[in-house]
């Protein structure tokens, strides 16, 4: 492999180890398996990355920070472009949007969450790991809560639940869309959950 650098070395185990997981399970994703994917040498691996758990908990922050993206994707204007932009009318919409663009980014990757998937149950039973699993799911509670807070500011609405408090829910029906997506690929079942989520925190909205 030519000569490149350690943030570019990351993004390429990063990946490889992404496609490694969604097809053939955590268990297998050995730090040689993952670098053959990558196509560099073990020796290239541990210059990136000291152990295989480094690259675990990189899988997270990275998988996580990429959901955080599609998420609030419609609260941003996109780059470069030329037509005019503008926020949906109402905070239902903007939820929706923004439910949507997640469920965009796993109908374009679907390996991708999968492996997400895989990693946490991996994580959650295997002794020294849990940490991986709990971590993971505090951070889509974050993510959550977070993308609730940023919409209510954005419509100029509040929340008469906390929004700590409908995080979890809405990382139910998160995980609940995707594992339909990804067992069934049918689209229409993972809108219809979209629908009722964003019907549910509607009736939470209190003007402010």
């Amino acid at each position: 492999m030519a000569r490149i650098s350690v943030a570019r070395r990351r993004d390429l185990l990063v990946a490889a180890a992404f496609r490694v997981i969604a097809e053939h399970g955590v268990e297998a994703a050995t730090t040689r398996r993952i670098s053959a994917e990558a196509e560099m040498s073990l020796a290239s691996f541990h210059y990136a990355f000291e152990s295989r758990n480094e690259l675990l908990a990189e899988l997270v922050a990275r998988g996580t920070s990429d959901e955080f993206a599609a998420v609030t994707a419609p609260l941003t204007p996109p780059a470069r472009s030329v037509d005019p932009w503008t926020l949906p009318d109402d905070i239902g919409e903007l939820l929706k949007a923004g439910l949507t663009s997640y469920l965009d980014s796993v109908v374009a990757d679907p390996g991708r969450e999968a492996a997400m998937i895989t990693l946490a149950q991996y994580a959650r039973r295997t002794e020294g790991l849990e940490h991986f699993a709990r971590r993971l799911y505090e951070r889509y509670y974050e993510i959550a809560q977070a993308s609730l807070e940023a919409a209510a500011e954005a419509m100029d609405v509040c929340w008469a639940t906390d929004p700590q408090e409908l995080a979890p829910l809405v990382v139910a029906a998160t995980d609940g869309l995707t594992l339909a997506y990804l067992n069934t690929g049918d689209r229409g079942i993972a809108e219809r959950i979209i629908d009722s989520t964003v019907a549910m925190l509607r009736g939470h909205v209190t003007p402010r």
